[in-house]
């Protein structure tokens, strides 16, 4: 019995100098904060764009901005003072760029991009893209139609809709497809540019703007899906899918993607525009599918399109859907990104070599032209 006092005793006191020591480590040292990490799994980024071979400016929702100046293996982030998402952004040089969003988000920077201005849009809409050929004159367009233009760098805005005017005795059937949204812009120079959205549409314009174009047509006869019961045939070339992206390397070639994983491509400005096929794989033979039939399973929406380096293009979609453009004309999927299950929203090259996508929770950086990827961390 006075064994097992003795013993209860020491184990008391063990507890008790354990206990004084761990208190004791408490007091003295002070651990320090885990610290944040600025990309995340709950990140939605929306777009990327490089100033140099490894320097780039990565925009996303709640006001995130994120810029990295050696190759995403380390990002800082730029406050711009507002929680509104951010959904495209371009440096126009190295000091000036320009970024859109939400409600009629409208940012400059005059000091690359150490701070931003709010402009004012004129406008509550969502704003999704931008396209700026110099410093003082850009492009950017959203929901309703909505085009704006600035030719001094965002002091005024000329404010229109770009969409087709039915005349009177079709105003009220035409209800539906008033209005469409667009989505992206693509601007060479001053001068030359196209604009992309819902129900496939297609513009383009010569003159800054002065006047535009549609160039969706040569689509419709090869997009075959018949009318459904709802449908008039005085609208049939508002039934093409939605186009997210369009990107031109010069007057002649551009493409876009969009909404049921089609590329459609031009070599002559747009006056004339063809479905893309595709490949499972770098070398393959390119697909036979019809534009507009039945697909089973079907494609992934495409978000984002890429042409750059004179001949090579890339697109991505949504559950990690990257495509590469061969020398077929056909576009493959790319067997080099690392398999993603995550929408990925952008895609844009510097140069041959050094690209960048993002997406959901996701930076990709490449060095070597897309033959290897490297999955930023923040």
């Amino acid at each position: 019995m006075e064994r097992n006092l003795h013993a209860y005793s020491l184990i008391k006191t063990l507890l008790v100098l354990i206990a004084l020591a761990t208190a004791a480590c408490h007091r003295e040292v002070a651990l320090p904060p885990l610290p944040l990490s600025n990309i995340t799994l709950t990140d939605k980024f929306f777009d990327v764009w490089p100033t140099s071979p490894t320097r780039a400016f990565v925009v996303g929702d709640r006001g995130k901005v994120l810029l990295t100046e050696d190759g995403g293996r380390h990002f800082k982030r730029i406050d711009i003072g507002t929680q509104l998402g951010v959904f495209g952004i371009q440096m126009a040089d190295d000091q000036n760029g320009y970024l859109c969003g939400q409600d009629g988000l409208v940012m400059r920077t005059r000091d690359g991009g150490k701070s931003w201005e709010r402009l004012n849009s004129r406008t509550n809409l969502f704003i999704f893209g931008l396209s700026f050929p110099d410093a003082l004159h850009g492009f950017f367009v959203g929901d309703r139609a909505l085009v704006l233009s600035t030719t001094n760098g965002g002091e005024s805005f000329t404010k229109r809709q770009l969409q087709r005017l039915f005349p009177p005795e079709l105003s009220d059937y035409a209800l539906p497809y008033e209005e469409p949204v667009l989505y992206s812009a693509s601007f060479l120079d001053v001068d030359h540019g196209w604009v992309v959205g819902e129900l496939g549409r297609i513009w383009a314009t010569e003159n800054g703007g002065k006047s535009w174009d549609e160039q969706q047509q040569p689509l419709v006869a090869q997009w075959k899906r018949p009318l459904g019961p709802g449908d008039d045939a005085r609208f049939a070339d508002f039934i093409l899918p939605t186009l997210f992206s369009v990107s031109f390397r010069d007057q002649k070639h551009g493409a876009a993607c969009g909404l049921e994983g089609w590329v459609v491509q031009t070599d002559d400005g747009g006056k004339t525009w063809q479905f893309a096929h595709q490949s499972d794989k770098p070398g393959a033979a390119p697909d036979t599918l019809v534009p507009g039939a039945p697909q089973i399973p079907a494609r992934d929406p495409l978000f984002s399109i890429d042409l750059f380096a004179g001949d090579q293009g890339i697109t991505t979609g949504l559950t990690g859907t990257v495509l590469r453009l061969q020398p077929n004309g056909a576009w493959a999927h790319d067997p080099s990104v690392p398999a993603i299950p995550f929408p990925l929203s952008q895609v844009r090259f510097f140069d041959a070599q050094h690209g960048w996508i993002v997406g959901y929770g996701t930076i990709l950086y490449t060095e070597d032209g897309g033959k290897t990827w490297r999955q930023c961390q923040g």
